[in-house]
């Protein structure tokens, strides 16, 4: 074994630690009330023995192999009622860098999910600024808004409706920073006016009224399922075919160590 596989494997095992001890820990706040089953075990479950983490394969959707959360936690992947469903495309407006960079992070997130927000503040830019901008990860925003947050889904509308007109990434920032200030008072429409003209407003509004933004809303949540994303945020990291969830809030030092890791395979 060379000293590059041993640093891949040690940043594997670091993030699956840190995500596997922050998914407990936020497992009661953030927990997904819908019928898929927690990949995470309950405390004091049998089951919640981790397996060997040297075991831990890469997980893609059109694979056969588990994931490397599945690996770790000895659960089986997912059995849908159907076909596995075709990954939704992604929206170019909820999207930065280039469609064609060598990694992508789809980052399943809610905008009042306090965690999100850490991730967001601490992680989102460095890596909009690292690696989106300079063509080495195309970083994406899914929508996967959670039932125990009463606003959380309005904002979802409020974010996608400003996609339409080109405002999501300065409608992104403020309902993350002023997350508090929103869930307090479930004002999302005053908050949102805050940084568009009373015309760009005027659209939004028509287009959240209109009913055509759920749609898009659903199949992000349909892809998590898939996934087995059962709490936010969680990130799917992609790079050649290779797909690796990343659970919780991670800091932009486990993020750097491992994506350049990736882009040194070869």
């Amino acid at each position: 074994m060379n000293r590059r596989s041993i640093r891949a494997g040690a940043i594997i095992c670091a993030l699956l630690a840190a995500g596997l001890f922050l998914g407990r820990e936020l497992r009661h706040g953030l927990a997904l009330k819908t019928g898929v089953a927690s990949a995470l075990p309950s405390p004091g479950d049998p089951s919640s023995t981790p397996a060997p983490v040297e075991s831990a394969q890469p997980y893609s959707p059109s694979a056969k192999s588990p994931s490397v959360l599945a690996t770790v936690e000895a659960a089986p992947l997912p059995k849908l009622a159907q076909a596995t469903p075709a990954v939704p495309s992604i929206d170019p407006r909820k999207a930065l860098g280039s469609k064609s960079a060598p990694i992508t992070i789809e980052v399943f997130s809610d905008y009042q999910c306090p965690a999100c927000r850490t991730l967001y503040v601490s992680v989102w830019r460095q890596l909009v600024d690292n690696y989106a901008n300079t063509g080495k990860v195309y970083l994406v925003h899914r929508d996967f808004p959670l039932p125990v947050h009463a606003h959380s889904r309005v904002a979802a509308h409020y974010a996608n409706a400003a996609a339409h007109i080109g405002k999501f990434e300065i409608v992104e920032q403020l309902l993350f920073e002023k997350q508090a200030t929103w869930e307090q008072s479930g004002d999302v429409d005053g908050t949102v006016a805050r940084v568009l003209t009373p015309a760009e407003m005027t659209k939004v509004r028509a287009l959240v009224k209109g009913g055509t933004l759920e749609e898009g809303i659903k199949k992000d949540v349909e892809l998590a399922q898939f996934y087995r994303v059962t709490q936010t945020p969680t990130s799917i990291i992609t790079c050649k075919g290779q797909t690796y969830p990343v659970v919780g809030v991670q800091s932009y030092a486990v993020f750097h160590a491992f994506l350049d890791q990736l882009l040194s395979q070869k």
